[in-house]
């Protein structure tokens, strides 16, 4: 278990941008990751699963590492077809071995370039259902606790409850490229609207200063991170990821400079 002490030295001092990156695979392209690097705090890359391959994996790492940025681990379901966004039945057994794989192989590239693991980050459809699969979460997170490192997670679902159960720090996310629902819960990729740069830049204030989000249904949605420092993520294979990050970016800024940068 991780002490608390320990736990408060995982905690934030400000709003964070990750990203997802290294989303290609064999001659497959991905996001326009090196002209997003300057704009994000932490890159979540992709295991094998859902995208990447050894050789995007040992890339992407060290494109990472030449920006200074974080790097987390992003394990999807073994599904390049569907891109980790299709529902998946994976019983405990099979999620435990392969969260473990993909971490696994990813930290493998790390080691080799001599910077550490930052997070562990599941995707899609694996990241969505964890919400409240119980059985399903609680697999992954038994498997997260191997590596002694944080979990990028929804704030009062499982994500936070599952990671608490086994001693793993907790690093609260929200979303303003994808959509919640009425009550709150995301709705990933699938479902949501689309959103443009300025939907994106007032959202991330919204979320910085209030705590708030608009839903899919525009309603405004208390996510659970009012008062705190959080990390924000956004996808790159959307078309208009850099606009996207950029606004992203500069609200970010701003609302840090408001409310952390005297910490």
């Amino acid at each position: 278990m991780v002490n608390s002490t320990s736990s408060r030295s995982h905690q934030l001092q400000k709003v964070e941008i990750n990203v997802d990156c290294g989303e290609a695979f064999g001659l497959w392209e991905g996001g326009p990751d090196e002209e997003l690097m300057p704009l994000i705090d932490a890159a979540n890359i992709a295991c094998g699963g859902h995208a990447g391959d050894p050789v995007i994996m040992r890339r992407t790492v060290a494109l990472a590492k030449r920006y200074g940025i974080k790097i987390g681990a992003h394990p999807g379901f073994p599904d390049k077809t569907g891109f980790g966004r299709r529902l998946i039945a994976m019983s405990p057994e099979q999620a435990y071995a392969e969260m473990l794989f993909q971490v696994g192989a990813l930290k493998v590239f790390l080691d080799e370039a001599g910077v550490p693991l930052n997070h562990i980050k599941p995707h899609g459809m694996w990241y969505i259902m964890m919400q409240d699969d119980e059985e399903l979460n609680d697999a992954a997170m038994r498997a997260i606790s191997h590596f002694k490192v944080p979990v990028y997670g929804l704030p009062n679902t499982l994500h936070e409850s599952g990671a608490k159960k086994y001693g793993i720090p907790f690093i609260p996310e929200a979303f303003v490229d994808v959509n919640y629902d009425s009550k709150g819960k995301l709705l990933g990729v699938p479902g949501s609207r689309k959103m443009t740069t300025d939907d994106i830049s007032q959202a991330t204030t919204s979320l910085g200063k209030k705590g708030l989000v608009p839903a899919v249904d525009l309603s405004l949605v208390d996510v659970g991170v009012k008062g705190k420092p959080f990390t924000i993520c956004l996808h790159s294979d959307f078309k208009t990821c850099r606009e996207n990050v950029a606004a992203a970016r500069k609200a970010v800024d701003e609302v840090n400079e408001e409310l952390y940068n005297h910490l």
